[in-house]
């Protein structure tokens, strides 16, 4: 198959739906809360926590380099910051703990960043034992660590996995080596390949990303990829967009001349298509908008998934995001801040109270995200009816009576739906 060549069909790829494809979710219309109050109200409603079952998030915001294509870097990595962060952290979630008073389980763990596996490997067998000490872990919690191949070689994989983490996150981006090089990997595509099948020998689900619409990753190259990603014995694989923020490194080599422009959304439509045809013909069951998982390899894919849903999140470390109790926050994204903060308050750097509709809009992004929606709650919405029969005209879904399924043109287009 030859993915310029082949006929797609508007239910496979629709470049032309939208002027342009919506990068992000919509922040739903949360309430302000005036700075003074944000301490009183957290520790008023941080008892109820888990007075359901929920997840919990860790950000470890470092980075060893400023990777040209991310806009999630914030601190480069220094070798003292290890043990420092990590027992800040710990101090963080013993001291939540402390709080508590629900009976809800954590079904997901996630360590995201930044770079995660920066941390030394004592200080990362340090977070995950005191996550499991002082976290109500579900017997089959999901516990995910995300990676990249520098800093984190087998045996400090193999402590991690020890420890109690059993789903290893590793970003890839692609597979071709000049590409690699240009976005800041230090490992060729057959070093990374290499990495992945010693990873995959662990007793742990091993699932790696990949990225579509990069600047020269032509039609040959992320066919290359997904018959790479499909070759290797991972448990589950990602494939997202390229999103190409105006801050991103990126746009000074683009301007410069030493980068091409990145592919717009008509030729990213019809790689996600290729991707979703290709993987579902070799066995892969599409769990989400953007994640497969192979059968029988143990991928559930669970924190991703119902991070999107109502279900409560519990946020630690230095631009953590959460909610819980009718609240969002996000933790002190300054890292000297958060460092500096008293060990017994909640350090903070936005609080808003959930908004009217926020119970209704969780439900739309979750049933989204897996590719459905019960369009019950909207049968006497004329606004909501006429955008679903132009969605439905643009063969972005098909309608079941009170049921809508979104085709893989849809798939790609959610955040556009969804705002």
């Amino acid at each position: 198959m030859i993915i310029k060549d082949t006929h797609w069909t508007s239910q496979q790829a629709s470049p032309n739906a939208f002027p342009e494809r919506q990068a992000l979710m919509p922040i739903w219309g949360g309430k302000n809360i005036e700075r003074n109050q944000w301490q009183s109200l957290w520790l008023e409603q941080a008892p109820n926590a888990l007075l359901q079952d929920g997840l919990a998030y860790f950000h470890i915001p470092f980075c060893a380099s400023h990777c040209i294509f991310c806009g999630f870097y914030r601190n480069a990595w220094k070798e003292n910051y290890s043990q420092i962060y990590t027992d800040r952290v710990i101090s963080e979630l013993r001291y939540e703990s402390s709080l508590w008073r629900g009976q809800g389980k954590i079904h997901a763990v996630y360590f995201g960043g930044g770079t995660p596996t920066a941390l030394h490997t004592e200080d990362l067998v340090r977070l995950i034992r005191a996550c499991y000490r002082y976290l109500p872990l579900a017997e089959d919690c999901e516990f995910t660590i995300e990676g990249r191949i520098s800093h984190f070689d087998i045996d400090k994989a193999k402590a991690c996995i020890e420890a109690g983490v059993n789903r290893i996150s590793i970003g890839i981006q692609t597979f071709n080596s000049e590409i690699r090089k240009r976005l800041g990997r230090k490992h060729s595509g057959e070093e990374a390949q290499t990495y992945l099948k010693a990873l995959s020998e662990l007793n742990a689900v091993i699932v790696a990303d990949l990225i579509f619409g990069l600047p020269n990753q032509t039609d040959d190259i992320w066919q290359n990829d997904i018959e790479i990603a499909t070759s290797l014995p991972i448990s589950g694989l990602d494939i997202y967009a390229f999103n190409n923020y105006p801050f991103l490194p990126i746009n000074r080599l683009i301007e410069h001349g030493k980068l091409p422009a990145p592919a717009g959304f008509d030729t990213q439509s019809l790689h996600y298509a290729y991707a979703v045809e290709k993987l579902k013909a070799q066995g892969w069951q599409q769990v989400s908008n953007n994640h497969f998982a192979f059968p029988n390899r143990g991928e559930r894919n669970r924190y991703n998934t119902l991070v999107k849903s109502n279900m409560p999140c519990l946020a630690f470390g230095s631009g953590a995001g959460g909610n819980f109790g009718g609240l969002s926050y996000q933790v002190q994204s300054d890292l000297k801040t958060y460092l500096d903060s008293p060990l017994d308050q909640k350090s903070l750097s936005f609080l808003s109270k959930h908004g009217e509709h926020k119970a209704l809009l969780g439900v739309i992004q979750h049933s989204m995200e897996l590719g459905y929606l019960d369009t019950t709650p909207f049968e006497q919405n004329a606004k909501a009816e006429k955008l679903l029969q132009q969605w439905e005209a643009l063969d972005l879904l098909k309608r079941e009576k009170n049921q809508v399924y979104l085709n893989t043109s849809g798939r790609l287009l959610v955040t556009n739906i969804n705002s």
